[in-house]
């Protein structure tokens, strides 16, 4: 299956927001997302984002049966520990369900791992990646 990795854009926050909210009904926590999409476009893409995004996008012929192409994206942010230093997190990793096994989710978190390791820290984000795939496993 045909697929791009790109850095989301402030035109893709209603569809982020989307697949948030699919994760949490998967996670049977609806009921706790409280951040909308003006939210998401507000503190991810302003002059100091909060976090940075990158989606997963089908050609429109591979589009969902709902008619979606951004069909999956991970979140990740940076962070600093008084006993580490500079260390980011991937807060949400998601490909929706039709579009799993076609190895779009090891692409969004190879490219996480790349942006990453272009800010210098790559042993911090193999800790989060290994968390991840266990993820992964577990909720399949």
């Amino acid at each position: 299956m045909q697929f791009k990795i790109r850095a989301a854009n402030k035109e893709d926050c209603k569809e982020i927001s989307r697949m948030i909210m699919e994760l949490a009904v998967y996670e049977k926590m609806p009921d706790q997302v409280k951040i909308s999409h003006e939210e998401l476009e507000r503190d991810g893409f302003c002059q100091n984002p909060f976090f940075e995004c990158l989606v997963a996008e089908v050609p429109e012929h591979h589009k969902s049966r709902e008619g979606f192409t951004v069909v999956g994206y991970a979140l990740y942010f940076y962070t600093y520990s008084t006993w580490r230093g500079r260390s980011q997190y991937l807060e949400d990793l998601y490909v929706m369900p039709e579009f799993r096994g076609n190895g779009i989710g090891k692409s969004l978190l190879s490219k996480v791992a790349e942006c990453v390791c272009l800010g210098g820290q790559p042993e911090r984000l193999c800790a989060a990646a290994v968390v991840c795939v266990e993820l992964e496993h577990t909720h399949s």
